[in-house]
């Protein structure tokens, strides 16, 4: 038989095994604690696009949408137009007449921070986040 070093008690009599029986109210309360911490955890995490929004600035106008919205926006600019979409959570500029055509190129933005800029026709597009939203960069 083996025996336990320091209380010199068999390890069988050493090692306690009980159940601790459930209460009629347990079952409820950790259902409610259960609860409660799902719903913290998707306020917590949810980051949807609901708080974000696009700003879309001209020499002479500004416009603000949510970046969930579903929009087709033509911005008047120093030489021409130049044709926004806001899609699916992402905005880009789709049409511009400036010559690089960077502005197309930068696609779709749909993070707090990004932007696309049209220089020639002076035309800005801008992600932002809610108030007091922490970019990643801050780190």
């Amino acid at each position: 038989m083996n025996y336990h070093p320091v209380m010199k008690k068999p390890i069988e009599a050493v090692i306690v095994k009980k159940k601790i029986p459930l209460k009629p109210l347990d079952i409820p309360l950790i259902a409610l604690a259960t609860a409660i911490m799902l719903i913290v955890g998707w306020a917590a995490y949810d980051r949807g696009s609901s708080s974000t929004r696009v700003s879309i600035r001209s020499q002479d106008k500004s416009w603000v949408f949510p970046l969930n919205a579903e929009e087709r926006i033509s911005v008047s600019g120093s030489i021409g137009e130049t044709i926004v979409e806001i899609y699916q959570g992402r905005a880009a500029i789709v049409s511009s007449p400036c010559s690089g055509q960077t502005c197309v190129a930068a696609g779709g933005l749909h993070k707090n921070g990004q932007w696309a800029a049209c220089l020639p026709n002076r035309v800005l597009l801008l992600v932002e986040g809610a108030e007091g939203a922490v970019d990643a960069a801050a780190y």
